[in-house]
């Protein structure tokens, strides 16, 4: 039996695996590969939409299914979508009470391959050129069967983002905001989250929780460091998830993964 037979380390990208240069260490690359040889099961876990880590997909073994837009989307390890959340059907009024409601907010609305803009801001504009993304602008009455959907987001300057936030707190019965960067607020059903997606995935592998590893550094990573078996913050986390941590590693650009999969190795030894 290889050494991490049965084990799934579900990954952030963001803060975790990627450098501040949002680039992947030589180190941290060859840890991981360590680890799949071994066995391992390496999953991703990130708020990013697909288009958005195909370039990091080139680089990395992951052979589990992995979680995009906050945990509302999983895709196979073949890059097919395999789970997709869906958004309740008051979504349509949600968005059309923002956009009415705060006009300098921008929107977009994530499907499992498309990504569909209802009102361009400059934040929606720079998010869609810094990482390549092809959109197709609609107005709200063309938008599809939120049942399709994957995840709202709306897009602003870092002080409107904040009010938008306070404004939804209402609606949490029906949806689940979370940020990842001060000029997002993304959008999900409720109850939907990487938590939730690396519960599936790893019902989908057959892996017990107790075999279950997560590593990530922000707020929206909380959910599923609560399911993970044990947890792992790299040292540049939020202050309220280190102090959730079951064990803290080096800062993600001092080679946050291998460290978690050194941990892992020596754990395996013992």
């Amino acid at each position: 039996m290889r050494k991490f037979e049965g084990m799934l380390l579900a990954c952030d990208m963001d803060g975790t695996l990627l450098d501040s240069d949002r680039c992947i260490s030589p180190e941290n690359l060859q840890a991981i590969h360590y680890f799949v040889n071994e066995g391992g099961l390496f999953s991703l876990a990130t708020g990013r939409a697909f288009a958005a880590v195909t370039d990091y997909l080139n680089q990395l073994p992951v052979n589990a299914p992995f979680s995009l837009l906050n945990g509302s989307l999983i895709m196979d390890a073949q890059h097919q979508p395999l789970h997709c959340a869906g958004m309740p059907v008051q979504s349509y009024a949600l968005i059309e009470e923002v956009l009415e409601r705060f006009p300098q907010i921008g929107c977009e609305v994530f499907l499992p391959e498309h990504i569909l803009v209802c009102r361009m801001s400059a934040e929606t504009d720079h998010h869609m050129r810094v990482l390549h993304l092809d959109y197709t602008c609609v107005p709200t009455s063309a938008l599809p069967d939120p049942s399709g959907w994957c995840q709202v987001n709306f897009t602003g300057a870092p002080d409107k983002i904040a009010v938008l936030r306070a404004y939804l707190a209402p609606y949490s019965d029906a949806f689940s905001a979370v940020a990842t960067m001060p000029t997002f607020c993304e959008v999900t059903r409720a109850g939907v989250g990487k938590g939730t997606a690396l519960r599936q995935i790893a019902a989908d592998c057959a892996v017990p929780h107790e075999r279950v590893f997560a590593v990530g550094d922000s707020d929206n990573d909380l959910s599923m460091l609560e399911y993970a078996a044990v947890s792992f913050v790299p040292a540049n986390a939020t202050s309220d998830i280190l102090q959730r941590a079951d064990v803290c590693v080096g800062d993600n650009d001092h080679h946050a993964i291998a460290q978690v999969i050194d941990y892992l190795d020596g754990c395996v030894n013992t």
